[in-house]
């Protein structure tokens, strides 16, 4: 279950007790100061000039990435009893999320995983399901509201899939330029992208249907890909989308 909480009201204050994976939402730099905090200064365990602390900071974390840390992790502790490897991500390929599935499952047995994300949205549900989710977005939380309020019409899935193709491609032009010098820009596509999803499915009604849309699902699911990469075009991608739910089923 997802909570909101502090670290220090969730994470035991012993080593030994930590869950082998967490998943923390929230700014990277908020998040990764009060766990830094929380490591030295509750667990005792130093996080500078330590052989069993990694610190992985990416833009996207890409296949190459996971299985360098996966190579890491299947060492054994040197000076502790536990290795503790923090991964800050603003994006996280599906490619990548599935080479890391069973190292999440079933890590070296004395490492511990933080992942540092703006929301466990953009993850998988069978990687979700192998962390503990820690919502730490609680110190913008008024400011994130009001950005809720501003946004609620320009990123609502289901006026997007109902409007004509010009309506789409006109609220496709307003996202791109509203997220353009956004930090966490993909991850914002991957939300919209995952409420469109939900909300054709909702729409498709019969099994038939949902056959018929398949496709849709199809390109969804490849463009939530390459919202992955170093440089993507969310615009194109997000277009893309808007031009093939005119041949949706659903319509």
């Amino acid at each position: 279950m997802d909570k909101t909480l502090d670290l220090k009201s969730i994470l035991p204050n012993s080593m030994g007790k930590l869950h082998h994976a967490y998943c923390l939402e929230g700014r990277r730099e908020d998040v990764l100061n009060e766990l830094r905090e929380f490591l030295e200064n509750v667990l005792k365990f130093k996080t500078k000039g330590n052989p069993d602390f990694y610190f992985g900071d990416f833009d996207t974390l890409g296949i190459d990435d996971g299985r360098l840390i996966n190579e890491m992790q299947s060492r054994k502790a040197v000076s502790m009893t536990r290795r503790i490897f923090i991964i800050a991500a603003h994006f996280i390929t599906r490619e990548t999320q599935n080479s890391l599935l069973k190292m999440f499952e079933e890590p070296a047995g004395d490492a511990v995983f933080f992942l540092i994300i703006p929301s466990a949205s953009i993850l998988l549900p069978t990687l979700r399901s192998r962390m503990m989710i820690v919502n730490l977005n609680r110190g913008a939380e008024n400011d994130e509201t009001e950005k809720s309020e501003k946004t609620a019409n320009l990123f609502n899935a289901k006026k997007f899939i109902k409007s004509g193709v010009g309506e789409r491609l006109a609220m496709v032009k307003k996202i791109s330029d509203k997220i353009a010098d956004e930090e966490a820009s993909r991850s914002i596509v991957a939300d919209f992208l995952n409420s469109v999803e939900r909300e054709i499915l909702n729409e498709s009604g019969t099994e038939e249907l949902k056959r018929k849309n398949l496709f849709i699902f199809q390109e969804i699911d490849k463009c939530r890909n390459y919202a992955g990469d170093r440089s993507p075009s969310i615009k194109m991608l997000l277009e893309h989308i808007a031009l093939m739910i005119g041949e949706s089923a659903i319509l």
